[in-house]
């Protein structure tokens, strides 16, 4: 018995079928990350934002061959900043000199605490009671 040959390409369509529509998922998600952040950037202390907002996996990156799984896009994972504070600026999340953490089971979605690397370790910037709303010392 013998099975057909595939049509020349269609591998390759297919991949790329699956590709765009994993990326249209995850830029949903991030849509409504943002959404639900008030497309506003959550980095506690005053900056310039620049480069416009972004969706930061906060947690577990989707590292250099992405997420083929798609479990790491999730909206208690995707924190809404500013592309200077996600990864262009001097001190950024992904060049790993700020860091957040989820203070609840909601990740991002509830309140988080905000970290600065300094030469003596990690050292709190603020902490949230809410999201936007901040503990005062």
């Amino acid at each position: 018995m013998l099975f057909p040959k595939p049509s020349r390409g269609t591998a390759l369509l297919e991949r790329e079928h699956r590709k765009a529509a994993l990326k249209a998922e995850e830029d949903a998600v991030i849509a409504d990350a943002k959404r639900l952040d008030g497309f506003r950037c959550r980095w506690p202390e005053q900056h310039k934002c620049r480069g416009g907002l972004e969706g930061a996996h906060v947690f577990l990156h989707r590292g250099m061959g992405g997420n083929p799984a798609g479990d790491r896009t999730t909206v208690e994972a995707i924190l809404t900043v500013c592309a200077w504070i996600h990864r262009r600026g001097p001190e950024s999340i992904d060049g790993k000199q700020l860091k957040v953490e989820a203070e609840t089971a909601q990740g991002t979605r509830g309140p988080c605490a905000y970290y600065r690397s300094t030469p003596d370790g990690w050292h709190m910037v603020a902490r949230e009671r809410a999201p936007f709303i901040y503990e005062r010392d």
